[in-house]
């Protein structure tokens, strides 16, 4: 493997950083195999181990540095977050933590929608309870009023309980789907523009 070589899968390791950090590793990159001059480019790769090795240290020194610097800005904030996680997947033990990760995403996914979908159903058997509370009331409003009035009053207010639950669930699945649309299409679009 030569300097050209050993660069271009460097830079493609490193093309996730945020770009003023990934011009100063590839700066400092440059710097050695300068340094060390043509005659010794084959220990300087030697030195550096592999471009995944190399890649992983600058990360993580990446991020250790920006632990100990404050970020400047919501945009430097970001980065440093960014590069954290980075960091994290670097580090050898990055598979089994992603598997977690989407392991608990899914989890947490499920949780949410076994919930959404109870209480969905609550609202769905008030509903259907209220208009049986209606009639049982009407049959017994001859024998005595108060009980028939409750039961009136009970299912008249089940149903509109149901329905505003019901209605309450269907615009927040709506605004859950609408968010994840966006969420998705915004990570396809920063995709596109990092490809051009």
């Amino acid at each position: 493997m030569n300097r050209e070589e050993y660069m271009k899968l460097l830079k493609k390791q490193l093309r996730k950083l945020p770009k003023e950090d990934f011009n100063k590793a590839i700066a400092y990159f440059e710097e050695y195999f300068d340094e060390a001059g043509a005659e010794n480019e084959s220990q300087a790769i030697e030195d550096l181990g592999s471009p995944q090795e190399a890649a992983g240290q600058i990360i993580c020194d990446i991020a250790i540095h920006n632990t100990k610097e404050p970020a400047g800005g919501m945009k430097k904030g970001m980065n440093a977050v960014w590069v954290g996680i980075l960091a994290v997947f670097a580090a050898p033990v990055a598979l089994p933590v992603l598997l977690m990760c989407i392991l608990c995403m899914l989890m947490l996914a499920l949780i949410a929608v076994v919930v959404i979908l109870c209480v969905f159903a609550a609202g769905a058997s008030v509903i259907v309870a209220g208009p049986i509370s209606i009639l049982g009331g009407i049959s017994v409003i001859v024998e005595n009023a108060a009980a028939g009035l409750s039961c009136l009053g009970y299912g008249l207010m089940g149903i509109g309980i149901g329905l505003l639950v019901v209605y309450g669930m269907y615009h927040l699945c709506r605004k859950i789907i609408n968010g994840l649309v966006k969420l998705f299409g915004n990570m396809v679009e920063k995709r596109g523009e990092k490809h051009e």
